[in-house]
């Protein structure tokens, strides 16, 4: 897939192994952008499959990410993980929760000092 739309990635679309999110600002830069997508995947032999295809959304959640109009941000479900996570009492738990922390630090602000605080909570 990254092939196929190689030079509309983060430009007109996201991609993410098979999931494609095509963006725009109005309608008509909507529908130019899913034709050109979708000429792609004809030349590619690629095919849709209707069920898992949504369209003219103007916000979805994905891979834990919401996106908008504003962008991509952290999903507050997934936030708020992070800020119940217990604190780690090992090097090895400290590693994966300021990994966790990292993935998510679109809607964290300052992550690294938000994880000290969280592990001086106690």
């Amino acid at each position: 897939m990254d092939l196929v739309l190689k030079s509309l990635t983060e430009t007109e679309c996201w991609v993410f192994i098979d999931n494609v999110i095509v963006y725009s600002d109005t309608v008509e830069e909507h529908a130019k952008k899913l034709s050109e997508v979708f000429e792609r995947f004809r030349r590619a032999n690629l095919q849709l499959q209707p069920e898992k295809c949504v369209f003219a959304k103007d916000k979805g959640t994905y891979l834990g990410f919401e996106w908008s109009y504003r962008g991509i941000e952290a999903s507050p479900d997934k936030v708020k993980a992070v800020q119940n996570f217990p604190t780690p009492l090992s090097v090895k738990y400290v590693r994966s929760y300021l990994c966790l922390v990292s993935q998510m630090q679109e809607g964290i602000e300052r992550p690294i000092s938000f994880a000290s605080r969280q592990f001086n909570k106690e």
